[in-house]
């Protein structure tokens, strides 16, 4: 079947506009970016068989219902209103009337500053999910949906609902580098018997003695898109260092920078540099969450074991979607695109470890 891009995201849309922006027990779905990243990964026919599966076999919360709308022109409405995830429903009609009445890029820009402070919503999800849904309306060559602008206001409305901010100031004093950095953050006790989902809802981060101060010793970039890649690819390295434990929320350390390089020419720049230095808190939580342990090799500039990967990136992205796991097509969309910009094999050689490591729950490719 032949189908467009444009078609078959709307198509998911359209499939699983019922669904609510979480799944049981509580974590965030992942239809929208699934779909925008088979998409992205060249396979637009098999969406609307992998659209139709999830909605089958992943159990969503019902869409929240609006009670109490929140006043857009009232910082007392809306900053009171972040981080309750019982207003989701408020956010989401919030966003939708917004969008309605005024172009989609002056509700993003005007928005952004708001919410990037609380980017570790989620799991960074609501930052993640809102870079699929702008990507989605500015990328796809048409003007966009009702369908795609209510996904824009679901990415919106999920990150303002669990917005959460991170200790210390929004800013970097220092002069230190990627990846040497990364032996200076302090971690979380691998003691600790938090749940993935509480660990994932960063609320011990306070808790972490010199966390702040630490973070904030990372030199300010002079090359924005040079120190995203910094980022990514220490991340990568310490993600194929760390490779012993449950891999996917460790994979957002690269997923988020990933994500704010897509929405960089959609903002100001001055908001370019503070969204920098979130994204980096967020990603250095991530690390102090998910990999307790330090170990030497993760400021190592080569794979560990001297590791390569054996896919191309035509071959990856196949994989990746007869795989049919969202986080295995996201990783490796974002790992092959920035491979695109910095070619360092460690960008594969993570995207083709998640081949094995993350249970195959969907057949997505063409059979």
């Amino acid at each position: 079947m032949t189908i467009t891009p444009f078609d078959a995201m709307n198509d998911a849309l359209q499939m699983c506009s019922d669904l609510g922006l979480e799944m049981v027990p509580g974590f965030a779905t992942h239809w929208p970016m699934g779909a925008e990243t088979m998409i992205r990964l060249g396979y637009p026919e098999v969406v609307h068989e992998w659209a139709q599966r999830y909605h089958v076999m992943r159990k969503h919360y019902p869409r929240a219902e609006s009670h109490a709308p929140i006043d857009a022109r009232d910082p007392s409405s809306w900053k009171s209103a972040r981080g309750s995830h019982d207003r989701v429903g408020d956010w989401q009609g919030l966003f939708e009337r917004e969008i309605s009445d005024r172009p989609w890029r002056e509700v993003l820009v005007e928005w952004w500053p708001r919410l990037m402070p609380g980017v570790a919503a989620g799991l960074t999800h609501g930052l993640i999910r809102t870079t699929h849904a702008v990507r989605s309306i500015a990328e796809l060559g048409q003007a966009p949906t009702p369908l795609q602008l209510r996904e824009l206001a679901s990415g919106l409305a999920y990150w303002a609902s669990k917005y959460r901010e991170q200790p210390g100031q929004a800013a970097l004093f220092g002069n230190e580098r990627l990846p040497e950095l990364l032996a200076a953050i302090p971690r979380l006790s691998a003691d600790g018997k938090l749940s993935l989902r509480d660990r994932g809802l960063f609320v011990h981060i306070p808790d972490i003695e010199g966390w702040p101060a630490a973070v904030s010793r990372l030199a300010a970039p002079t090359d924005m898109q040079s120190a995203l890649s910094d980022m990514t690819l220490s991340f990568a390295q310490a993600n194929l260092v760390h490779n012993d434990q449950f891999p996917v929320p460790f994979l957002h350390a690269v997923t988020a920078p990933a994500a704010l390089r897509i929405m960089l020419p959609h903002l100001p720049e001055a908001m370019h540099l503070p969204s920098f230095i979130a994204i980096w808190q967020v990603s250095a939580a991530l690390l102090a969450t998910f990999a307790p342990v330090h170990r030497p090799a993760e400021v190592s500039a080569t794979a560990p074991d001297l590791a390569r990967a054996t896919l191309s990136t035509t071959e990856l992205p196949q994989q990746a979607v007869e795989h049919g796991d969202e986080h295995v097509m996201k990783i490796t969309e974002a790992c092959t695109r920035e491979y695109a910009i910095r070619p360092d094999d460690r960008y594969l050689l993570l995207a083709e470890s998640m081949l094995s490591k993350i249970p195959r729950y969907f057949r997505g490719g063409p059979r």
